[in-house]
């Protein structure tokens, strides 16, 4: 999303909710939403004892529904000018913390300009703790990572960039804060003073808000659920076809309500849902579209068609040729450079990934999980064990031997710091999910940067603490790299050993 359409999206939020949005700022005004406190603006809003805010406090007040001040680092704008970086030197993990408390660490070590690893290997720099236990802890102190708390992030957001020679000093060593996440008083007074006047808002601008009107309780119940379709809730096939005629479809692209009315329509037909790309014969889509179960059948369904052809098939109560309702997306097409019926000609001629290992480094994003089964689906298998540079010299030069082609991310970038120094080709995620969105390999045009982060040693150890401190990102944060809730219960490591 540009930042036009990002503030278009804020101004329609705030004025749902009761709110005004002037254009210019104006005497009229209680709230400065902001990133930064370096801009003439905001030196104004201070002298005019205005509400300086950020939109992540704007989001906790919708989430409470209630206007309360800000009490989080996150809630108030950065010290520094947008786009400065004061831990562009740092890779920082975290344990202990979960939901969103993790996101916000995440989010803050992206406002600093440092890196974020989900796992902890000696290229870490900070481990920032909640308290001072569990394996990544221990791990932290065997390599000498120095170990903070998240005042220590909070306090470098907001100026005190003392803090980054001071890892070591008591106030960012001492753990289990009952406010972990609270700024710290003198940094932040100037921006709480005019917490401390109640607002005066004019006759004139309340007799202007219109808040929107209660929804009645038949239009309620009349709203169609949204809750996701559930195939256990569907009566089962009425036909039963022969398994050679069953067509195993996915779908992809749509509302779960339109999805589950699909889903009669095709169990009504003898059709079944698929359980996996791998047994699909059939996806529906109405575009091309860069989802994961696009991204796997690609590789290996024999039709990508549109609805047309699922609601053809309901009218003459059989599955129909599939060729006159074949997926275009021509808008796709010249975006990407590709044609869906070659993508798919050549799929069906041979897997793009056969006879080819994947080594993936664990922060990319998208996870692991899915980059992993996209590989597979494609035909290709992911290494489990970082290569080492003898291993893929070896692979290189003997031409029975599969080859390794090496995926990372820049937050990975410590990981392939022997591959850089010895000149071997690292590629970014693209050169997997546009490679199979097209059907081609392109080595040349997806290279990963080779901007080397401070010296460190690339042994990876990957470690999880208790289940406590797993979890899946959150959709709006551009981090990866955490393993399931059941992975981090099994207290599983994996070290960087050689094939």
């Amino acid at each position: 999303m540009s930042d036009k359409q990002l503030l278009a999206t804020w101004k329609r939020i705030i004025q749902t909710h009761g709110g005004a949005v002037d254009p210019t700022f104006s005497s009229r005004c209680t709230h400065l939403l902001c990133e930064s406190q370096v801009s003439g603006m905001y030196a104004q809003a201070i002298r005019e004892r205005k509400r300086c805010v950020t939109a992540h406090w704007l989001n906790m007040v919708l989430k409470k529904k209630k206007l309360v001040p800000p009490h989080r680092a996150l809630h108030f704008p950065v010290a520094f000018p947008p786009g400065g970086k004061p831990c562009s030197q740092h890779i920082i993990s975290v344990t202990g913390f979960v939901d969103s408390d993790r996101d916000d660490l995440k989010l803050m070590a992206y406002l600093a300009g440092a890196k974020y690893t989900g796992y902890l290997c000696r290229g870490n720099t900070v481990l920032i703790c909640k308290e001072p236990t569990g394996l990544k802890y221990e791990k932290a102190k065997e390599w000498r990572i120095p170990c903070v708390n998240a005042q220590w992030l909070g306090d470098i957001l907001l100026g005190n960039f003392e803090a980054l020679r001071q890892v070591h000093y008591g106030r960012y060593t001492a753990f289990n804060l009952q406010e972990p996440f609270a700024p710290t008083p003198h940094l932040v007074f100037n921006l709480l003073d005019a917490w401390r006047v109640p607002l005066k808002v004019s006759a004139e601008l309340l007799m202007g808000v219109r808040l929107p009107p209660k929804p009645k309780a038949s239009d309620a119940t009349a709203q169609p659920s949204s809750k996701r379709a559930r195939i256990e809730d569907i009566p089962p096939p009425t036909k039963k076809l022969t398994p050679e005629l069953t067509p195993f479809v996915l779908f992809t692209g749509f509302e779960p309500v339109q999805v589950q009315q699909y889903i009669k329509k095709l169990y009504i037909l003898g059709g079944e849902v698929a359980e996996s790309a791998q047994k699909c014969t059939h996806l529906i889509a109405s575009k091309v579209t860069r989802t994961v179960k696009f991204l796997t059948a690609i590789s290996v369904v024999k039709h990508i068609v549109t609805p047309e052809w699922l609601e053809e098939c309901f009218k003459c109560q059989k599955f129909i040729d599939e060729q006159n309702y074949a997926l275009r997306d021509a808008e796709a097409e010249v975006l990407f450079s590709f044609s869906l019926e070659e993508s798919l000609k050549r799929a069906r001629a041979s897997p793009l990934f056969k006879a080819k290992y994947f080594y993936i480094t664990p922060g990319i994003c998208p996870s692991l999980s899915t980059m992993k089964a996209i590989v597979e689906c494609a035909g290709g298998r992911v290494l489990s064990k970082q290569p080492s540079f003898r291993k893929l010299v070896e692979h290189k030069q003997n031409k029975s031997l599969s080859e390794i082609i090496l995926i990372s991310c820049e937050n990975d970038l410590h990981l392939c710091r022997e591959y850089f120094a010895r000149g071997i080709d690292v590629h970014n995620a693209e050169f997997v999910l546009t490679g199979v969105l097209t059907q081609t390999l392109d080595y040349e045009s997806y290279p990963l940067g080779k901007q080397l982060p401070p010296p460190a040693e690339s042994y990876l150890f990957r470690v999880r603490d208790r289940l406590s401190d797993s979890g899946r990102p959150r959709a709006a944060l551009p981090f990866g790299g955490l393993c399931s809730p059941a992975a981090a219960g099994r207290r599983h490591f994996k070290a960087g050993e050689q094939l």
